[in-house]
């Protein structure tokens, strides 16, 4: 039986020794090749983010004014807070207006912290630092 007859009876082809591996082509620069060299060190500074930190790890904040650093102005502050109500609120007041049968429990949620979503701002500069939502 010949070798194309083995092939077609889905047996493997035969291996072939292979040459061993070439020498590698002589140097280009001898014995002295060129030394690496190190990139330029390039900073890129967009306009206003001069004294931002490298690293803007966000700040849990709180239900009541939460200590941070403004990312911004960069400085070490205590947020400002501003409670605003929600659709938590809004349920939570038409729920009351239905389970008390008057007007008078509705109002109740826009006078709790709890039922409010609270806004952080920075002192210094003003600006908005992030949100609380109540759970």
């Amino acid at each position: 039986m010949d070798a194309t007859m083995e092939n077609k009876m889905g047996l493997p082809p035969p291996y072939e020794q292979m040459p061993p591996n070439p020498a590698p082509p002589p140097s280009y620069f001898g014995n002295n090749p060129p030394q690496p060299v190190a990139p330029p060190r390039t900073v890129v500074v967009t306009p206003g983010t001069e004294n931002r930190p490298a690293s803007n790890v966000p700040t849990k904040l709180g239900p009541g004014p939460t200590g941070t650093s403004c990312p911004t102005c960069n400085k070490s502050i205590v947020t400002r807070v501003d409670y605003v109500p929600n659709n938590r609120t809004h349920i939570v007041s038409a729920a009351l207006c239905v389970l008390a049968g008057c007007c008078c429990g509705c109002f109740v949620p826009y006078c709790m912290k709890s039922c409010k979503t609270a806004n952080h701002y920075c002192p210094q500069c003003k600006a908005f630092i992030g949100s609380y939502l109540p759970s």
